[in-house]
């Protein structure tokens, strides 16, 4: 099941590829927080790079001697924000990383490793490749993301729309007991909105956020369905419309294993 989700969603994200900047706000709302924290130098790894925005701005920092931006998607990585003598883009899997043994002196990954099926093996590759020292900075999208679209469809039936997404909790306890030291930790919440819940569903589908981990089941969203969710969706609107939420671990540390 895991390489058929995965092969779902590096498909999913290289048809995302062309449109996914217009509507990944949240997503470069998260990056450029954690930028702000991250003092790059060496040899970085982008895990799940994306178009690249961070992947640049990385690549721009005086210290920095050579970025890998690795994606699972293909088009991703012909972006122009890659295009620098000092990237290298590596299409693979996060949970196969093609990197040799303590090589990197410095993991980043934002809004990647919640489509993992299994974080465990990414954390121990994260340990092997990581030099004595080395640091890590990640932005993970944890349990409460998508939670009032999550709410809504269940006004409509009570299949599974929305993945599950693990907790903060999961993802502190799992780097700590694979030997990293946690200097910081927050978590907080992005949102977009949206005038429609057609709209909101539309900005889904265009970052590739709306593949499941269990088989997509077969058949269009009826009429009477839709009016059902963007009925459920009104009870959430605010001044700004309705919420797309993004609730975000961002944790900082370092290899001393």
């Amino acid at each position: 099941m895991t390489m058929l989700f995965n092969e779902r969603i590096a498909q999913r994200f290289a048809a995302a590829a062309q449109h996914y900047d217009e509507q990944a706000i949240a997503q470069r709302q998260s990056a450029a927080y954690l930028l702000a924290e991250m003092n790059c130098a060496g040899t970085v790894l982008d895990v799940g790079c994306g178009t690249g925005w961070l992947t640049q701005q990385i690549a721009q920092q005086a210290n920095v001697e050579q970025v890998f931006a690795l994606d699972i998607a293909p088009d991703m990585l012909f972006s122009p924000y890659l295009h620098n003598d000092k990237i290298l883009k590596i299409q693979a899997d996060a949970s196969c990383l093609p990197i040799q043994n303590h090589s990197i002196d410095m993991v980043v990954s934002n809004f990647a490793l919640q489509w993992l099926t299994e974080p465990s093996v990414f954390v121990g590759h994260l340990q092997r490749i990581l030099r004595q020292g080395g640091q890590f900075a990640l932005a993970l999208p944890v349990h409460g993301t998508l939670c009032e679209v999550e709410q809504a469809w269940r006004a409509v039936d009570n299949k599974p729309h929305i993945n599950a997404f693990y907790t903060a909790e999961y993802w502190i306890n799992l780097l700590q007991l694979q030997g990293f030291t946690i200097v910081k930790q927050q978590q907080q919440a992005f949102f977009q909105y949206y005038d429609s819940t057609k709209e909101l569903l539309k900005s889904l589908k265009t970052i590739g956020a709306n593949e499941l981990q269990q088989t997509r089941r077969q058949g269009l969203m009826t009429r009477q369905q839709f009016a059902t969710l963007a009925q459920a969706m009104e009870l959430y609107r605010h001044e700004q419309g309705l919420p797309l939420r993004y609730q975000v671990l961002h944790v900082w540390g370092y290899n001393y294993a």
